[in-house]
């Protein structure tokens, strides 16, 4: 009876930390509209960029969605990401990055000036 009764418990507990939802994405620093076409944005943003960063190849994450990551050569750690979204003829830019990973506002400098740069190409 007693084994019944932990292994009831414990598929009790299992089904309900399953069934927790997904911790809700994290929301962007900044957020931007340009007047450039998606694919000209994401091929932009997506290209090799100078200095010490690094950029991964688009991943597509939905229909019109696609995101990059783009981080520091030395602090891969750095989970930062655009999120270039299709919007009509515009495009909509996000930039999202850990919000525990300390002072990276550099970053987010860097990043919209990336962004920015790309808008007028």
């Amino acid at each position: 009876m007693m084994r019944l009764v932990v292994a009831s418990m414990s598929i009790a507990l299992g089904s309900a930390a399953c069934s927790d939802p997904a911790p809700p994405p994290l929301p962007p620093v900044w957020s931007a509209t340009y007047d450039t076409p998606f694919d000209a944005m994401v091929n932009c943003l997506a290209a090799k960029p100078d200095g010490a960063f690094k950029v991964s190849p688009p991943e597509y994450f939905q229909e019109g969605v696609m995101t990059i990551s783009f981080t520091p050569a030395k602090m891969p750690q750095v989970a930062s990401t655009y999120t270039i979204r299709r919007a009509g003829n515009r495009t909509v830019v996000n930039w999202r990055r850990p919000g525990n990973a300390g002072d990276l506002d550099w970053l987010d400098t860097e990043a919209r000036s990336r962004a920015d740069r790309c808008a007028t190409v």
